[in-house]
């Protein structure tokens, strides 16, 4: 069966009906051709010198279909398709959009080639193919919006094999795909051309398009086409890599963002604020960079309440108008998904969508449903404040003006922020509990008052080692005064335990109980220095522990003077402040003594001497957190205290020690890296 169209009959007369074509035409090449797209299956196209002639031989079926097209038309043919293409490949090298591809490749070839009709496929998951971009009716792009892939249809095998499909008209239709004969050719379709678009053997998807009268496609137009679902594909996949490179962009920035906002969760939650207050910076943190609202209830210890400690929103009228109808309508504590229901289970609530079910579900009445509609929420979720298996509360975050939902990934976030919220609350509650105990145990190593000793008048001041990230441990500092068995007597000691924690605490607790017992014996100050040592050894809790002390006993006079037999074990030296009327500044004498610190050695020296304080004076004595406190000038050192005991207006005991503190603390700006005990002895003028 041979086929020839109107050019090939009437450039080639010789072509007569039913003599075979080897004796009607004796150009080898174009019998060569024939011979191949016959019994090879190969299309082919030969140029004619005389008559001036391209022929298309094309198998089809048994027979084959020669398309005869006039040399002058074939080549501005091809000249178009060729503008065509370059015009093709320069808008595609720029374009970024998906859909615009589709619609460029789409409309151009229809153009060019006369198509009815054309659509793109994409292939967006196995076995699936999505219209990306089509001209096709409203009915039939509604119908076809989404194909699955079988073989045996046109576009299907086009995809599957990787090659085209080409259907010039009913009869290829009928011999191919006879079950899809009627709707191939229906809505005045005949020819058909699927061209699957492929990178390195990668399936992308498929391009299609549809004539409305028979067509034969000679090897050029396949080429174009071909060439057309090549650059199509390229343009697809730039564009896909393109995508995935945003996303991987924006993912990586997302996260950098969000690991900055946990950072800054974590530097709010350990500011030194009250817990409400850092709870609520948090909050006000996460709106609305994360969320439209957001709310923070707490476990409070003892009775088991959740309350509500923060909430925050960038409309405070809103926040007032929520607070108002919790009021009237309390929310209920067994809602599921609530806050309370997170606290108490552990288990974090998502709602990706608030239908409007769910808020009549939880309305009391058509009112209060009214109230919560005005609301607006459109997603939300709660997750616990969890740490060491306990949960200490809830964080709920809800989208609502903003129309955003949440996602798995935020729900992941929102409980990481939880998280780094619920350690640090954990962290405080330990820290507050220790602080508890260790003042309550510091306490109980300091006298609660100084006694009242006539002809004396006494002053101390005690302020613990700044706190650090370490917690709050108890010191070692201590001073004392209690009477002894003789009248008009007083003893006085003032010391200082190396280290922090328990087992200085013990240590503190032994000196002071050690001396009083020595007191009511009645040994001198040398003597029961010298049992404490004793007693230190015998304990043997730490090698390492040891204490210095200055231990005073301080006899009134009924002159208005005292005396002051004073017996020091390694404790730096007191300092005595003369009252002199005439001049502003005091007179400041230093008690160089120095010893052997107790705890370590069997035998200690423990030198004394005796000190009369005339009326107005002033014994001072200190551990060494006052003459070793850091300052931005070096140490305070020993001359700063002296200037400081002896400066103008201190009358008193109590005015002494208290401006001995303030200007030690200050040195330090408020810092303090050890502890400072002080102790003011004055006799009465």
């Amino acid at each position: 069966m041979t086929v020839v169209n109107a050019s090939a009959r009437r450039e080639l007369p010789r072509l007569v009906a039913g003599r075979p074509m080897a004796e009607t035409l004796a150009d080898p090449d174009l019998l060569a051709a024939l011979d191949r797209a016959l019994h090879e299956g190969v299309e082919g196209a030969v140029d004619l010198v005389d008559p001036a002639l391209t022929v298309g031989c094309v198998p089809s079926g048994d027979g084959v279909l020669v398309h005869g097209v006039p040399v002058g038309s074939r080549s501005a043919g091809a000249r178009a398709r060729g503008a065509a293409l370059q015009g093709l490949t320069d808008t595609l090298l720029t374009e970024q959009d998906p859909a615009e591809i589709g619609r460029v490749a789409v409309t151009a070839s229809m153009k060019l080639l006369g198509a009815e009709a054309g659509v793109l496929f994409l292939r967006t998951e196995p076995g699936v193919l999505t219209s990306l971009f089509s001209t096709w009716p409203a009915d039939i792009r509604a119908r076809y919006e989404r194909v699955e892939l079988h073989r045996g249809r046109p576009l299907s095998d086009a995809v599957l094999d990787g090659t085209p499909v080409w259907i010039e008209d009913a009869a290829g239709w009928a011999a191919r795909y006879p079950e899809m004969a009627a709707m191939g050719t229906a809505g005045s379709h005949e020819a058909t051309a699927c061209l699957p678009l492929r990178v390195d053997e990668r399936d992308l998807g498929a391009i299609v398009f549809s004539f409305g009268t028979r067509r034969t496609f000679l090897p050029d137009e396949r080429a174009y086409l071909q060439a057309v679902a090549a650059l199509c594909a390229q343009a697809l996949d730039r564009a896909r890599l393109l995508v995935v490179e945003r996303s991987a962009r924006a993912v990586a920035e997302r996260e950098r963002d969000r690991m900055e906002f946990l950072a800054r969760t974590g530097r709010l939650m350990e500011a030194p604020l009250s817990v409400e207050e850092r709870l609520q910076r948090v909050a006000d943190l996460v709106v609305p960079e994360l969320a439209d609202w957001c709310a923070v209830h707490l476990l409070r210890q003892g009775g088991g309440v959740i309350e509500q400690i923060a909430v925050a929103h960038d409309d405070p009228a809103k926040i007032d108008f929520v607070r108002r109808v919790q009021e009237r309508y309390p929310p209920d504590p067994t809602a599921p998904g609530s806050a309370y229901e997170v606290t108490r289970t552990g288990e974090p609530a998502f709602f990706p969508e608030i239908p409007d079910e769910l808020l009549v579900a939880g309305a009391e009445d058509a009112e209060h449903l009214e109230l919560i509609r005005a609301i607006g929420m459109s997603s939300a979720l709660v997750v616990p404040l969890t740490v060491r298996g306990r949960s200490l509360g809830a964080l709920t975050l809800v989208h609502a003006e903003s129309g955003q939902r949440f996602d798995e990934l935020d729900l992941a976030f929102a409980q990481q922020i939880a998280a780094t919220a619920a350690v640090a609350l954990d962290n405080a509650g330990l820290y507050e509990q220790q602080r508890r105990i260790a003042h309550t145990l510091q306490s109980a190593l300091l006298p609660t008052v100084l006694p009242d000793a006539p002809g004396l008048r006494l002053a101390a001041r005690y302020r613990p080692q700044t706190a650090d990230r370490s917690g709050v441990q108890v010191g070692g500092d201590l001073y004392d005064v209690v009477a002894t068995p003789r009248p008009g007597r007083w003893a006085a000691v003032v010391a200082d335990v190396c280290g922090k924690g328990p087992d200085a605490a013990a240590l503190t607790a032994l000196i002071r109980h050690t001396l009083r017992a020595e007191v009511a014996h009645g040994l001198d100050p040398v003597e029961a220095l010298q049992r404490l040592n004793s007693a230190m050894l015998r304990e043997e809790r730490d090698p390492g522990r040891f204490a210095t002390v200055a231990h005073a006993h301080v006899d009134v006079g009924d002159d208005g003077t005292a005396t002051v037999s004073l017996a020091i074990a390694g404790h730096p030296p007191p300092l005595v402040r003369r009252r002199r009327m005439a001049d502003p500044l005091a007179e400041v004498e230093v008690v160089a003594l120095s010893g052997t610190l107790l705890g370590v050695f069997t035998d200690v020296a423990t030198p004394a001497t005796t000190v009369r304080l005339g009326p107005g004076d002033m014994m001072v004595l200190y551990t060494d957190g006052v003459t070793e406190a850091r300052g931005v000038d070096g140490f305070y050192g020993m001359q700063r205290l002296i200037h400081t005991v002896g400066a103008a207006g201190l009358g008193s005991a109590d005015a002494l020690a208290e401006a001995l503190l303030a200007d030690v603390v200050g040195f330090q700006d408020g810092v303090l890296r050890d502890d400072v005990a002080l102790l003011v002895i004055e006799a009465a003028p």
